[in-house]
């Protein structure tokens, strides 16, 4: 496995780019590797753009390109599981998990793990979470966190 994709992916995706790549360079512009990302169904963000024409001298290979939906296929797989995890806690199924001081979920956040969370540590990640959410849903007044949302923040948050 080719930077973590199976063989299947690494063969659709190098097919993918020499298709985007109509002069056979060997590499993308930014702008048309959003559009490559869009039809694989991802997007990326105008930071992401920046950053990629930045890094990249304004343009992206191959290796760079298969190196980004690596990193897309795992952020998937990671998004499915920690899905999994918090649905654990979404006794009723409606999207929301409770964050207060008497929660199952805040119980296990700060006390399972070799590394687990202080209650202040796990209260100012939630800060960013309220912070983020405050247009979308009132997390301070109700407790509840929106967990699809909620993973989002810890993805954009992981290394």
């Amino acid at each position: 496995m080719e930077f973590g994709l199976t063989e299947e992916q690494v063969r659709v995706y190098t097919e993918a780019f020499n298709d985007m790549d109509k002069n056979h360079s060997g590499v993308l512009q930014p702008t048309e590797l959003g559009v490559l990302m869009r039809s694989r169904g991802h997007t990326l963000s105008d930071e992401d753009m920046r950053d990629l024409a930045a890094d990249r001298h304004g343009t992206v290979t191959l290796a760079d390109f298969l190196q980004i939906m690596a990193k897309r296929e795992q952020d998937v797989v990671l998004q499915q599981k920690l899905a999994q995890a918090f649905a654990v806690f979404d006794k009723d199924g409606s999207g929301f998990i409770s964050v207060n001081a008497e929660s199952d979920f805040r119980k296990q956040m700060t006390s399972l793990g070799s590394n687990p969370f202080t209650d202040e540590q796990f209260d100012n990640f939630l800060s960013e979470y309220r912070a983020e959410a405050a247009s979308q849903h009132p997390a301070e007044q109700d407790g509840l966190v929106d967990y699809q949302e909620f993973i989002k923040l810890m993805l954009r948050k992981a290394p």
